[in-house]
């Protein structure tokens, strides 16, 4: 018997690659790449993309269960910018926008 949250994975995979591919691939494996303790605790939610000074610079927006953990994530932002960069194999992230549930 295969565990349900392979079938789950794939069915969020198929539903968001068409929206943003960046996101279906940070959203299925978001504990591979920041690991388990912020991953039961934050999640991604979307990707913006501004303009700014002619490059194209994507936000990814990660809602986050406490003020605390959202402190923590900030001070660990560009580790994770670089840890999702590593995983892509390239820099489709550029900044952190982190929500606080609530």
């Amino acid at each position: 018997m295969r565990p349900i949250v392979n079938d789950v994975n794939k069915l969020i995979y198929s539903i968001y690659k068409r929206q943003n591919p960046i996101l279906a691939e940070l959203i299925v494996n978001w504990g591979k790449i920041v690991g388990v303790k912020y991953s039961t605790q934050s999640n991604p939610l979307k990707i913006t993309t501004i303009r700014e000074g002619g490059k194209q610079i994507n936000i990814l927006q990660v809602v986050v269960d406490s003020s605390s953990i959202s402190m923590e994530i900030a001070y660990q932002q560009e580790l994770m910018i670089e840890r999702i960069a590593i995983y892509l194999g390239y820099k489709g992230i550029h900044k952190i926008k982190l929500l606080v549930r609530g």
